[in-house]
């Protein structure tokens, strides 16, 4: 009995710190390996590459003021946000004699949000089996 519970234990542990580790890596998105450039709306966030197709990647600082969205620059080792993330770490400024890329597939990523899924609210009442007093 006493191994058993060593081995659950062990297995539980691991389990767990590769859960971990998974969840930090999705925090933080996908690395750029080289010049990115993303596509961004008015507000900062980004939006689908699609949305800023009229534009060249390897044009100029972004469009002007009629357009809706703006590429936005990334470095070389920069995160690349999630889909609807404000953007940082970059620019909407080129740097001159640099060639940016489109952001990698694997970056074409909307975060995940937290799925409710019930509780020890009010919904609790039916746990268990019937719903009367101790008369029932």
């Amino acid at each position: 009995m006493k191994t058993d519970l060593r081995i659950t234990t062990a297995i539980a542990a691991a389990l767990l710190a590769g859960a971990c580790s998974q969840q930090n890596d999705d925090d933080w998105g996908e690395t750029a390996q080289r010049a990115t450039a993303i596509c961004t709306d008015r507000n900062g966030q980004r939006v689908p590459d699609a949305n800023c197709q009229q534009q060249r990647v390897a044009g100029g600082g972004g469009g002007g003021a009629a357009n809706a969205f703006l590429w936005y620059y990334l470095a070389r080792s920069s995160v690349i946000p999630y889909y609807g993330d404000r953007v940082g770490g970059g620019s909407f400024q080129r740097s001159a004699n640099t060639p940016y890329f489109r952001a990698p597939a694997a970056a074409a990523m909307t975060r995940a949000t937290a799925i409710s899924r019930g509780g020890f609210g009010a919904s609790a009442r039916g746990f268990g089996g019937g719903h009367g007093g101790a008369g029932e």
